[in-house]
């Protein structure tokens, strides 16, 4: 049975190749010995738009008119294409000219567009906060993926806070008042309390009574004092998220005042006061809230192969002049990332760079992430032209891929806990849009982590340019990491189908995915 599977595949090798032959023809001279020069296109940043050339056809006559279009991912506008030597050409997204005798290259450059709505992809997600018997708390709501949320458990009279635990039971702090970062999908977090009985006793006076706070989702909530005699007052405060409104403080299901911060006297007992909130997305931002999104913190979504090196860029855009700063990277330690590599963006004046690992007794320590605090000091860098902020890397860093990482799943990298020192000594916080590391088999074309006959006619279909439901992946349907789908990659695939590897010789290069001309060699 093997057997004839394989005179199978090789029979539909060579009629592929001879349909390939017969019919494919990718330069398509209009006369003999007249060859077509490639166009290439490149878009900067990466994933803040994309670039192609009008009829999809890359390789081109000589002195043929040429239309090339550039659309911005949102939240990115279109800035102008230039060409190898950083010349601008254009500055309208549609671009015509005529192309040379020799291989060209055109860049389709993009600027953050801080005033520009949110990715559609950027929905918020529910943070349930839970408490059992023994306290309250509040900062729940919905949140962006990448929002850090002020969380807090208030431990009642003879409670203590034992800590706040995942739906599954895993500790996520011990901080009664803490930051939990947004993932990208609904999250519970319960606050569990502990009857504790020699803790000391509220003072025995009849009139001395305890004032308990609760916020509904979206907030948060203080008070000056939480133990008042009765007639003593004190000022409660309520703390609106983006995002909501603030409706109202009640007593007993009774609103009590539609001010979030008020004086409060205490009556005969104990009360609780609850802060409710309004989910209202289309409110105009908060003050403050534009600024902060003009300092932003971007990592990329990459798409790889098991054995590959590849640099991984933190990008930063700013509008204004940053002194230091620090943040904390979180990644799945399966990647290997080398830290004592990394290297800061050469747009920056020099500055020191400290790296601190960050382990399970710290507060921002994240479970199954492999974390690191980054100070930069003694520098500055300016990111932003003419009042727009351009993205660039501020750090990058290396990471090699397992040869036996798991593949057909993705490996989150985060950013949080972020603070920059502006020019005037303030210091604020940035927004951030987190990424992921896809790692797929190599010459897996459609991505359902087998390398078969399915992605055999993948292959042939995108050079053929025939239109095919599946979804192409591009990275792992170019296996000899020549950055093109050609007849090699339809050889190659075949090959590992039939042999495990894409060449019959040991110098196949089949799972090196080289990103700059700066990165590291796997040992």
């Amino acid at each position: 049975m093997k057997r004839i599977r394989y005179l199978t595949l090789l029979w539909m090798l060579f009629c592929g190749i001879a349909s390939w032959a017969q019919d494919f023809n990718p330069t398509n001279p209009a006369e003999p010995g007249q060859l077509t020069t490639k166009l290439k296109l490149a878009v900067n940043p990466q994933d803040a738009g994309s670039a192609y050339v009008n009829g999809g056809n890359n390789n081109v006559l000589p002195g043929t008119l040429v239309t090339v279009s550039a659309s911005p991912s949102s939240g990115w506008e279109f800035v102008n294409w230039t060409d190898e030597e950083g010349n601008v050409v254009a500055s309208t997204s549609q671009y015509t000219f005529t192309k040379g005798n020799k291989t060209e290259t055109l860049t389709a450059n993009f600027a953050f567009n801080p005033n520009g709505p949110s990715e559609p992809s950027e929905l918020p997600y529910k943070l349930t906060l839970a408490n059992t018997e023994g306290g309250s708390v509040s900062g729940g709501g919905y949140y962006l993926p990448g929002t850090e949320v002020n969380i807090t458990a208030y431990p009642n009279s003879s409670y203590d806070f034992d800590g706040w635990f995942y739906a599954d039971g895993t500790l996520y702090s011990t901080v009664a008042s803490t930051t939990y970062t947004m993932g990208e999908g609904p999250t519970t977090l319960t606050a569990r309390f502990s009857f504790n009985p020699v803790s000391p006793a509220e003072p025995a006076e009849v009139n001395i009574w305890r004032l308990k706070l609760a916020a509904g989702d979206g907030g948060t909530v203080r008070a000056d004092n939480y133990n008042l005699k009765e007639g003593e007052s004190t000022t409660v405060t309520a703390y609106t998220n983006s995002g909501y409104v603030f409706e109202g403080w009640y007593c007993d299901g009774e609103k009590i005042s539609e001010t979030a911060s008020f004086t409060y006297t205490m009556g005969e007992g104990n009360v609780t006061l609850e802060a409710r909130f309004e989910f209202m997305p289309g409110n105009p931002a908060e003050p403050g809230q534009i600024q902060q999104r003009k300092f932003s913190f971007m990592l990329r979504n990459a798409v790889t192969k098991p054995g590959a090196t590849m640099q991984f860029p933190i990008m930063l855009t700013a509008l204004s002049t940053l002194g230091d700063m620090t943040l904390q990277l979180n990644f799945d330690p399966r990647l290997n990332i080398d830290l004592s590599n990394v290297t800061v963006g050469e747009t920056a004046t020099p500055y020191t760079l400290t790296r601190t690992e960050i382990t399970a007794s710290d507060e921002t320590y994240i479970e199954g992430f492999k974390s690191y605090r980054f100070d930069l000091t003694g520098g500055s860098m300016v990111v932003g032209e003419d009042g727009k902020p351009v993205a660039t890397s501020i750090l990058t860093f290396p990471f090699v891929i397992p040869e036996n990482i798991e593949t057909g799943t993705s490996y989150r990298i985060t950013i949080n806990q972020i603070s920059m020192t502006n020019e005037d000594g303030s210091t604020q916080t940035a927004g951030t849009r987190n990424g992921r590391v896809s790692v797929y088999k190599n010459g897996d074309a459609n991505g359902d982590n087998n390398v078969d006959v399915f992605d055999y006619i993948g292959v042939a279909n995108n050079i053929l340019k025939v239109s095919q439901e599946a979804e192409f992946i591009m990275e792992a349907g170019d296996v000899n990491d020549d950055k093109e789908i050609n007849i090699f990659d339809y050889i190659g695939v075949a090959n590992i189908i039939l042999h495990g590897t894409t060449e019959g010789n040991a110098n196949a290069r089949q799972h090196r995915v080289p990103l700059n001309e700066n990165e590291i060699e796997p040992e």
